[in-house]
């Protein structure tokens, strides 16, 4: 039988970057090359692609780093900005190792579909709506998906009596968010006027709009979905020095990700429906993950979907299939599997 040929995209122009690389490396050193023909892709910050026109020997998959891109020489190195598809190895699907802006909001999906490339993650839409996260919430109430109460604010009539009507709506705490920011970047917590005008006036440096959302005191829960397959536990953020599931939280060891969480049997039920309507309310495809607060009397709120959630060996959903009994290598099998079978 011959072998799937895959390119694995890393890295890109977002904030993630250095996440997408971690991903990236781990899902390239998990595939099996006795199926696999693998072709990773590293995407700079400045959106200059870099690959090379032969596939990866066994030793250079399992030793792979970012590294691998630097060692290349003569023909086998090749680099260029917003390469035609030409240029690229003939690929039966692409692997998306890639977050945040760009490589999860439907631009690289919209690529990859206009040259006929299958891929992993939800599709154009779905990923387009997922990381818009004033559009998602729209979406959530219209399905009938709790999500805490919030408003949006323009940059062009922001003046100072603008969130004095928030706070009288929505309260102190006050959560703010640049709508489009990823992996917990761009927000803010205030816990009062002074400090809201100083997130908000910071936020809108790189936006035009903003979502304040008024904060759910309690805990802090992801899951995953996976369609077709046994529903995933969930996963508790304990939080350690921090108010809530941050950038810092996430990847400099201040939260404590417990999967799986130490629920209640209805508690993780609920979450387990909640992400799995998310998914099919944004129009998701294959897998995603969707983030939630959990009040302390009980009620949940969806806060965002992930459309390309992390697949670092150590990320959240790998731990999620492994308490259902699927490896990391068996995760990204599937991943590609269901990809393949997906309509466009």
């Amino acid at each position: 039988m011959s072998r799937l040929r895959v390119l694995v995209l890393m890295g890109g122009p977002s904030t993630e970057h250095d996440v997408s690389v971690v991903s990236g490396t781990g899902v390239v050193r998990a595939m099996n090359p006795e199926r696999y023909n693998i072709h990773p892709v590293l995407i700079d910050k400045d959106g200059t692609w870099h690959w090379s026109a032969r596939e990866l020997s066994p030793y250079q998959k399992d030793n792979f780093s970012v590294n691998y891109f630097r060692s290349l020489e003569g023909t086998a190195a090749c680099t260029k900005k917003s390469p035609a598809l030409s240029e690229l190895p003939a690929a039966d699907i692409a692997f998306l190792a890639l977050h945040g802006k760009w490589g999860e909001d439907g631009h690289i999906q919209a690529l990859l579909e206009n040259w006929g490339i299958p891929y992993t993650g939800c599709g154009l839409l779905a990923s387009a709506l997922a990381m818009d996260k004033i559009k998602s919430k729209e979406i959530y109430r219209a399905n009938g998906i709790p999500t805490p109460p919030y408003r949006v604010i323009w940059k062009h009539d922001f003046t100072g009596d603008t969130l004095v009507s928030v706070a009288d709506e929505l309260g102190f705490p006050l959560v703010i968010k640049d709508p489009l920011g990823g992996s917990s970047i761009g927000i803010g917590i205030a816990k009062n006027l002074d400090e809201a005008g100083k997130i908000a006036q910071d936020l809108f440096k790189d936006s035009n709009r903003l979502l304040c959302e008024k904060f759910i005191a309690g805990g802090e829960a992801s899951c995953g979905y996976i369609e077709g397959e046994k529903p995933l536990p969930p996963t508790e953020m304990r939080m350690t020095t921090r108010e809530y599931f941050d950038f810092e939280a996430k990847y400099n060891g201040e939260c404590q990700e417990v999967t799986p969480a130490e629920f209640p049997a209805e508690l993780t039920a609920r979450i387990q429906e909640l992400a799995k309507n998310a998914h099919f309310a944004l129009g998701g495809a294959g897998y995603s993950r969707t983030d939630v607060r959990i009040a302390k009397d009980g009620q949940i709120y969806a806060i965002e979907t992930n459309t390309l959630p992390g697949m670092t060996p150590t990320s959240i959903l790998p731990a999620q299939a492994a308490c259902n009994g699927i490896t990391y290598s068996q995760l990204i099998d599937m991943i590609i599997d269901k990809s393949l079978a997906i309509k466009r």
